[in-house]
């Protein structure tokens, strides 16, 4: 029996999250009134090796202003700027001043004769969790997309803290940001430019988290005498804090997530629920950590006190349909709950997403998944999420592995940190194209952009020790996903197979095919390559027999009647040669 029966850890899709809040408080101004307005005043901030964003936010005679986040403009190289005309200036070198200490803003800028409108300051101070929120900007370009187009989204207020975090960022919100929209405009329901967006939310391997982070105004009016800016109108001043709010936490806890710091992020939240008991946003994010430090029932319990204090809310239907998928193998309970998101909201991109994973992974409805894909991007075009996992679906399922490349690289493109897209493409090079080289140049970058990404480890080991020939690399590779993930069966299965058929070390094997079938004793396959390395490198023939009858049993059970009927001819023919050795 061939040490490959379960050796390759499977693609793998990408479930979203998004940490939404309680029901939107009615905007002076419709979304696309408010588009309108943040498409005049945003340009694109473009040097040879980056994009991002920018507001105009005054002119002098033939001189415009541009607000900008600092990382955009960090360095030392000739910037250009796009106005919404598509007309592109030389920024004035001299001209870009950065903000004093370490907060994450500059200004910058171009000079012409056209008049453009600017932003109309409004005031971050009474910006409460729940009301909406508008954030502009332009998403970077790469080989797939080569002009960067402006990208206008909607969201809500997360957490708006009077207190002064590292760079100066305390607005959280929801809103589906994209690298390249740093420095780009937040609206309020006014139209008003309220902050800078600063970070995305993104985490390590391209998921949603659901914590954006910026810059308000109102800290902005502080420094800008500093910073050569001369407002002419009047800015709130942010208020003094006499002691900390739960928004405080909440937008500490976003600092902390940032820094992969989950636990310090739970703990923040713990104190805005303290603060604030009936918090649906707090119960939500703090579901959302707890789901990532593997508290999976702490994150169902968050989950469904988020949903009894707001019914409505939308994000965390989706997020405990992801739970209950993922971690509880509830699947029925997985998409009543995202056909609830869908309900609440027809035009929620995410909740088709992970709908879509749940029919093509536990369902196998590939035309469904297929349809809802189809509608996440749809809904979304700049979903690196429902990209990869269509692109996946395509090339695994639907026998159609070059648009699910093209896929894929288009989820690459939108997000070049996105992990779990090099892996998927990766594999697919691997185990369908047989581009070994391929192959291993994207695992490297998956490991790359997410050194704790245990499955690529995993993969990588079976490419170097299967198909190039460096076993002491592939064990190497092993032993870190090992290390990642102690109570994944899969990776000393593999380590296993990797000892038995290259090392020749049956006792080391024996010791980790033990282990894995601890960890999981439902790997049938695991039972039949033990049973093969007793019967045949053991002489433990009684024991390799024993095992085969488990494995022929479990895969009896799984309905799996190809394996089954491999291991019975197997069987068979042991106890046949069993019988005419002892005659």
């Amino acid at each position: 029996m061939p040490h490959q029966l379960s050796r390759l850890t499977g693609l793998i899709g990408i479930g979203a999250t998004i940490a939404l809040v309680q029901p939107s408080i009615g905007s002076a101004k419709t979304s696309v009134e408010i588009g309108e307005t943040a498409k005049a005043i945003t340009v694109l901030i473009t040097e040879p090796n980056s994009v991002g964003s920018g507001v105009i936010l005054q002119q002098q005679g033939d001189i415009h202003t541009v607000l900008t986040a600092a990382h955009v403009v960090k360095n030392k190289v000739s910037y250009k700027i796009t106005t919404p005309d598509d007309r592109q200036y030389e920024a004035i070198a001299s001209s870009i001043r950065h903000a004093p200490g370490s907060i994450d803003l500059a200004v910058i800028k171009f000079k012409s004769r056209t008049k453009y409108p600017t932003a109309k300051l409004g005031n971050c101070n009474v910006l409460k969790s729940g009301m909406d929120l508008y954030v502009a900007g332009f998403p970077g370009t790469s080989r797939a997309i080569a002009q960067s187009v402006f990208v206008f989204r909607e969201g809500k207020v997360s957490a708006n803290s009077n207190k002064t975090f590292e760079k100066g960022y305390s607005l959280v919100y929801s809103n589906d940001t994209l690298p390249g929209m740093s420095g780009g405009a937040v609206l309020n329901g006014d139209g008003e430019l309220v902050a800078i967006h600063g970070r995305g939310d993104r985490d390590d391997r391209g998921g949603k988290n659901g914590f954006n982070l910026g810059i308000p105004v109102n800290r902005f009016a502080t420094v800008a005498t500093t910073m050569g800016v001369e407002l002419g109108v009047k800015v709130a001043p942010i208020p003094q804090n006499t002691g900390l709010r739960a928004d405080d936490y909440i937008a500490s806890a976003a600092q902390k997530q940032d820094k992969g710091d989950d636990r310090g992020a739970v703990a923040d939240l713990d104190r805005a629920i303290q603060l604030e008991p009936n918090n649906a946003e707090a119960y939500n994010n703090r579901g959302y950590f707890k789901s990532k430090l593997a508290d999976i029932q702490g994150a169902l319990a968050d989950y469904n006190r988020a949903i009894q204090l707001n019914p409505k809310y939308t994000a965390v239907y989706s997020n405990r349909g992801l739970l209950k998928t993922d971690n509880l193998q509830d699947i029925q309970g997985g998409l009543a709950d995202y056909n609830r998101a869908i309900q609440l909201n027809p035009k929620y991109a995410y909740a088709y997403n992970n709908r879509g994973l749940l029919k093509a992974d536990k369902l196998y409805d590939f035309q469904g998944a297929l349809a809802d894909y189809d509608r996440a991007i749809q809904l979304d075009s700049k979903s690196p999420a429902a990209y990869n996992n269509r692109g996946f679906l395509k090339a695994t399922k639907l026998q159609d592995i070059q648009r699910g490349l093209t896929d894929i690289d288009r989820a690459i493109a939108i997000e070049p940190k996105f992990a779990t897209a090099y892996f998927n493409r990766g594999a697919i090079k691997h185990e369908q194209l047989q581009d070994f080289k391929g192959a291993l140049a994207d695992y490297n970058l998956a490991i790359q952009r997410y050194p704790n990404f245990a499955r690529v480890y995993n993969n990588r080991d079976l490419l170097k020790a299967d198909r190039l020939h460096d076993v002491p690399g592939g064990l190497a590779d092993l032993d870190r996903s090992i290390q990642l993930e102690p109570n994944n069966a899969a990776h000393y299965s593999n380590r296993a197979g990797v000892k038995s058929q290259h090392l020749q070390d049956y006792r080391g094997a024996l010791i980790d095919y033990n282990r894995a079938i601890q960890l999981d004793p439902s790997r049938a396959a695991d039972y039949g390559l033990r049973g093969v390395l007793k019967h045949e490198r053991l002489n433990d023939r009684s024991g390799g027999i024993n095992d085969l009858q488990a494995a022929a049993s479990i895969f009896q059970k799984q309905g799996n009647t190809k394996l089954y009927e491999r291991i019975i001819k197997l069987l068979k023919k042991w106890q046949a040669t069993s019988s005419r050795s002892t005659y």
